[in-house]
């Protein structure tokens, strides 16, 4: 197309309408594909399956709980697929560090078919404590995929009280 057929071309409102919809209804679905890439990067698919998000998720940063109970502080951390003797937690008298690895293999034969698969995934949270803790008096216990660290204060708080406060 010359230069002269593209300036003669009258644009109506209906183009100009159909050109912002079109736009915004593409940022649109790149905005979601990113959300969905986000949120399927952190489960840890195989990698055979086709739905599986462009990027690996070889690395994830695990959901967890700050609970503050007063004497203590109880962390509650989700680490699916982990084996109890491959985490590995830091504590400081402000902080919490937790890692760990897993490592999955799987081989089938039948015949001359070999169907292989080997996955990988790491996790690491550093969360910075709320308050003051005695760190060598941390404990930890890991079930079913749960990981549960109890932090004693250095001064513990009372339990905060909740007040009903009514509106006028």
């Amino acid at each position: 197309m010359t230069d002269e057929k593209k300036e003669k071309k009258e644009l109506t409102p209906r183009d100009y309408w159909m050109y912002d919809t079109m736009t915004e209804m593409r940022r649109m679905l790149e905005n979601v594909r990113g959300n969905m890439d986000e949120v399927f990067g952190r489960m840890p698919w195989p990698t055979w399956r086709p739905w599986r998000p462009t990027t690996p998720a070889t690395y994830r940063e695990p959901f967890a709980d700050v609970i503050d109970t007063g004497a203590e502080l109880k962390v509650v951390v989700e680490l699916p697929g982990v084996v109890k003797d491959d985490i590995t937690i830091n504590a400081t008298n402000d902080s919490l560090e937790i890692s760990a690895e897993s490592k999955t293999e799987k081989e089938e034969k039948e015949g001359e078919y070999v169907y292989r698969e080997r996955g990988y995934a790491s996790f690491r949270r550093m969360l910075t404590l709320p308050a003051e803790v005695i760190p060598e008096k941390t404990e930890a216990t890991f079930n079913n995929g749960v990981l549960e660290v109890v932090l004693p204060k250095k001064e513990p708080t009372p339990a905060e009280k909740k007040v009903k406060v009514g509106v006028k």
